[in-house]
């Protein structure tokens, strides 16, 4: 007669409760996005957000990176990650980082990328974002990135005069 502990039960739950569950290229319909810019400009602009995120939750909080002035804005936008099994992510946060397009009307999100996660285990280093005004560019700083999982990365981002990252 086999004996399970109390341990590998849990251990088994956790993974169940967690199959099946990576969101990363799950993608859910648009979202509209309500900001005001830093000249004290407001703006609604579609954005996506992928499946850590319910689709009817607003942002906890919406920070202003950076703008180039009456080009783009630059934005991080938080919520609540969909909590999993065992109290795995019920405080956890997922943030998106944005280059908005102000420059055509309507605004236009012209990139996107995750910045940290619960689900996903992204989390940026402190300080985990640099904005150089003068050059229009962002450097991203995370202690475990979403191209090295479990190892530090650090990515450059130039925004051109269109509101555009450029390659």
């Amino acid at each position: 007669m086999q004996i399970i502990s109390l341990s590998s039960v849990l251990l088994a739950l956790s993974i169940l409760a967690c199959s099946g569950t990576q969101a990363k290229d799950s993608v859910t319909s648009p979202s509209i996005l309500n900001f005001k810019s830093s000249s004290g400009q407001h703006y609604s602009v579609a954005v996506e957000r992928d499946k850590t995120v319910l689709s009817n939750t607003k942002p906890k909080k919406i920070e202003e990176i950076g703008e180039i002035k009456a080009v783009a804005a630059i934005l991080v936008d938080t919520y609540p990650s969909i909590p999993l099994g065992m109290s795995y992510c019920q405080a956890g946060e997922e943030s998106f980082l944005r280059v908005i397009t102000i420059a055509k009307q309507p605004p236009v999100e012209t990139f996107h990328i995750k910045l940290e996660s619960c689900r996903e285990n992204l989390e940026l280093a402190s300080p985990g974002l640099e904005w150089i005004p003068d050059a229009s560019k962002l450097v991203i700083h995370w202690l475990q990135g979403p191209t090295t999982p479990h190892k530090p990365e650090t990515r450059t981002l130039v925004i051109n005069a269109e509101g555009k990252v450029v390659p």
